[in-house]
C-alpha cells in the first residue's frame, strides 16, 4: 500500500527535481524526501548556462555563403561581356546585379536567393525585382531556377529600361 501511495504523490519540485512525500507518516520532521544528487546536478546545470544572442541551430546562410558567392561569380562571368550587364552595379557580397540610375523611376535587381548542394543535387533560386521608386513599391517579382533564364529576363527588362 505504501508503494502505491508513494507512486501517487511522487512529483517534481520547482527546480525540476523529483520529490516524494509520504502521507503515511504522522510525526514528520522532514516533510519530503529530495533526491539530492538530482537536485545538485540541476543547480550545477543552471550555473553552466551561457547567455548569448546567437541561435543554437546551424546558420545555413553562413555555412553556404562561400559556395554561393563562388557560384555567383562563375555564373556572372558567363554574361559579363554583355553590354547591358557592363552598365549594372554588381555585388559579390550579397550576390546581386542591379541597374537603376538615380534619376530613373525604376530599378532592376537580380539576386541569387538560394544556392545549396543537397545530396548531389544543386538547388538554385534567383529573384528578379522591379522596384518603382516613385510609388515605393515592387512592380514585378519573379523567381527562376535556371541561371540562363534569370539573366536573359534581367537583360531583357534592363534593355527595355535603357532604351525607353
Amino acid at each position: 500500500m505504501a508503494e502505491l501511495v508513494d507512486a501517487l504523490v511522487l512529483g517534481t519540485s520547482t527546480y525540476g527535481v523529483r520529490v516524494r512525500v509520504s502521507p503515511l507518516v504522522n510525526k514528520i520532521k522532514i516533510m519530503a524526501k529530495i533526491y539530492h544528487k538530482e537536485f545538485k546536478k540541476k543547480l550545477d546545470d543552471k550555473k553552466k548556462i551561457i547567455w548569448t544572442n546567437e541561435p543554437k541551430h546551424e546558420n545555413k546562410f553562413k555555412t553556404n555563403l562561400k559556395e554561393k558567392r563562388a557560384f555567383f561569380k562563375t555564373t556572372l562571368e558567363t554574361v559579363i561581356e554583355n553590354p547591358i550587364i557592363k552598365k549594372c552595379d554588381r555585388s559579390y557580397d550579397i550576390c546581386a546585379v542591379k541597374y537603376g540610375p538615380k534619376q530613373a523611376i525604376s530599378e532592376n535587381t537580380l539576386v541569387l536567393q538560394e544556392f545549396s548542394k543537397d545530396e548531389g543535387e544543386i538547388i538554385i533560386t534567383w529573384e528578379f525585382l522591379l522596384y518603382n521608386r516613385k510609388n515605393d513599391e515592387y512592380d514585378d517579382s519573379r523567381f527562376f531556377t535556371d541561371s540562363e533564364k534569370a539573366f536573359a529576363y534581367f537583360i531583357d527588362k534592363t534593355a527595355n529600361m535603357i532604351n525607353n
